[in-house]
């Protein structure tokens, strides 16, 4: 088995525009689907992690009130009560813990 590793400094300093863990690599800016960001900015990967969880929950939003006008009354009647059911059984497993 080929095990490749990298090298670490021991000296505590980092210099500027490398990798804080101590390798050696250079920060280059990530791209990502809304800015780019740089690898040593912390506030940068906050916001755009908090815009993807944005998006997710706008998807799963859209996608349920589309199931929701797709469905007959009867159907929306059936769901609503699994739907009780369901989160009765979480919260007593969450209750259990």
């Amino acid at each position: 088995m080929l095990a490749i590793t990298k090298e670490k400094k021991k000296d505590g300093a980092v210099e500027p525009g490398k990798c804080p863990c101590g390798c050696g690599e250079d920060l280059v800016p990530r791209e990502t689907p809304y800015w780019t960001i740089d690898d040593s900015d912390d506030e940068s990967k906050k916001q755009v992690f908090g815009e993807g969880c944005r998006e997710d929950d706008n998807r799963i939003a859209n996608a349920q009130r589309g199931l929701h006008a797709r469905m007959t009354e009867e159907e929306r009647s059936n769901a609503l009560k699994w739907t009780s059911y369901y989160q009765a059984l979480l919260q007593e497993d969450h209750e259990g813990c």
